[in-house]
């Protein structure tokens, strides 16, 4: 968790993730490879936006008198960036940024120049603790990809748990590339272990990246963990653990798919 204090000159107009992301491999350029796109594979690293408490501080579009106007974003103050990955990731760039804190470092973002000071980094764990129902929260949009078409241009926008965890699902079992046989397996453990609750809440919103405007899902969905069975146990666990570090959907690296869980007795 990087903790820093930004300020940018100018209204930033695309999607903050990547702020985050340009401000990681400056410090850690050894990385690019670890970002650089690669179809059917999914990337063990999960970046936010900015976040101010739990919300990403990210322009977005809204409907005003039937037009779609973008309303951008100054960032000038405190903010975190989460970073997810496995432990040499994660070991390397707490080091990097270690040596960092109190040193004011600019660089050009877009249209802006932005300023940002490492305040404090720390290295945490989540202690997630599965009860009968558990609460997935996105702290930045999500990209959603059907689990049986394998490309990014077909989303699905629903919170089914299959649709949602079939991703970190896959991370945790150590499968990085696309697979139909193993997909299909998680989509069928994921549905038989989880079901949706009927509080469960979801928004399309539109963000801006690059010049484009994009559709991307928010969302509160409680599930219930359907049996009690060792198995299921430790599919929900494993599952939303490996959720939490590395997100949810695509572009992850690129800042979409963070999330919170909350279960009756703690929050992560």
């Amino acid at each position: 968790m990087l903790k820093l204090l930004l300020d940018s000159s100018d209204y930033i107009y695309n999607f903050t993730g990547k702020l985050s992301k340009t401000i990681v491999l400056v410090e850690a350029p050894e990385l690019q490879p670890l970002f650089r796109p690669v179809k059917g594979f999914f990337k063990p690293v999960r970046i936010s936006p900015p976040l101010s408490g739990y919300r990403s501080v990210i322009p977005v579009y809204e409907l005003e008198s039937g037009k779609w106007v973008l309303k951008p974003v100054m960032l000038r103050g405190e903010y975190v960036v989460e970073i997810g990955a496995d432990s040499n990731t994660v070991n390397l760039l707490y080091n990097r940024f270690k040596q960092l804190e109190g040193v004011k470092t600019r660089l050009k973002f877009e249209n802006t120049v932005v300023s940002y000071v490492v305040e404090n980094i720390s290295i945490q764990t989540p202690k997630l603790q599965v009860d009968s129902t558990i609460t997935v929260k996105t702290m930045s949009p999500a990209l959603i990809p059907h689990p049986l078409v394998p490309t990014q241009h077909v989303r699905r926008f629903t919170t089914n748990p299959a649709s949602l965890l079939w991703i970190p699902y896959m991370i945790n079992h150590g499968n990085l590339s696309y697979n139909q046989q193993d997909v299909a397996k998680a989509v069928l453990e994921l549905e038989t272990c989880f079901s949706e609750h009927y509080s469960t809440k979801q928004k399309t919103i539109f963000i801006n990246y690059d010049n484009k405007r994009e559709p991307a899902l928010q969302i509160k969905a409680k599930y219930i963990i359907l049996t009690k069975e060792k198995k299921c146990e430790e599919i929900a666990f494993k599952t939303l653990q490996t959720a939490r570090i590395y997100g949810i959907g695509a572009s992850r690296a690129n800042g979409f798919g963070s999330i919170t869980i909350e279960t009756p007795r703690n929050n992560v």
